[in-house]
């Protein structure tokens, strides 16, 4: 399958959104083809180079964006919202044309034939306290999350909101297999959250300094 490229310096993830603002004139050439087509373009992690310009090189795993609402500016540019679709590999890279485009195959999640349910529960527990501690450093609250059934859309849930270096990002697109990428996050997870716990008692513990105390 050809497919249109876009590097960024981010990962998608299926059924995540993603919203783009297109200013290049390489990438408002090709998303008009895409919105005259009804066809998507490939969102890849750049592996080295720089989004704007040209020498951008692609991971070979990324996932379709399927553009869902556009919203056009002057001077040709657009904000995009784009909601994720599948993932696929990249088989050969074209660089006749202005931007990036491959050939792809796509590609289907593993069916893992251990059971989940334990897994799932644990992943939701341990997503639950990881969360609400992140939006905690923030100032923010929130009343906790309810994972998709599915284990991989669950998977991909956890992994769009993780707050993790895009390399490991992508090495969660990467692995197919649910039940593998849900004990991958659950391990950064264990690894992540005694230091943001610790840090959010340093933040508490600023936030509440310096209040008298009154009689």
């Amino acid at each position: 399958m050809d497919l249109r490229l876009f590097p960024l310096q981010t990962v998608l993830f299926p059924g995540m959104r993603m919203p783009l603002h297109i200013f290049e004139e390489r990438y408002k050439i090709m998303v008009r083809e895409c919105i005259e087509e009804d066809a998507p373009f490939g969102v890849v992690l750049i592996r080295s180079g720089a989004e704007v310009g040209a020498g951008a090189v692609p991971c070979d795993v990324g996932t379709t964006a399927r553009i869902v609402q556009v919203e056009y500016l002057d001077e040709g540019r657009m904000n995009l919202f784009t909601i994720g679709g599948q993932r696929f590999r990249i088989i050969a890279v074209n660089t006749t044309s202005p931007y990036l485009r491959g050939e792809v195959e796509m590609l289907d999640q593993r069916r893992d034939a251990q059971a989940l349910p334990e897994l799932m529960a644990r992943a939701g527990d341990m997503f639950d306290a990881y969360l609400r501690t992140y939006m905690a450093l923030g100032g923010q609250w929130t009343r906790g999350v309810d994972l998709p059934a599915d284990a991989g859309d669950a998977a991909d849930y956890i992994a769009a909101r993780m707050d993790i270096a895009a390399p490991l990002k992508q090495e969660l697109l990467e692995q197919l297999s649910p039940a593998a990428r849900i004990e991958r996050e659950l391990e950064i997870i264990a690894e992540e959250l005694p230091e943001m716990r610790l840090r959010l008692g340093a933040y508490l513990r600023q936030k509440t300094a310096g209040f008298g105390v009154l009689n």
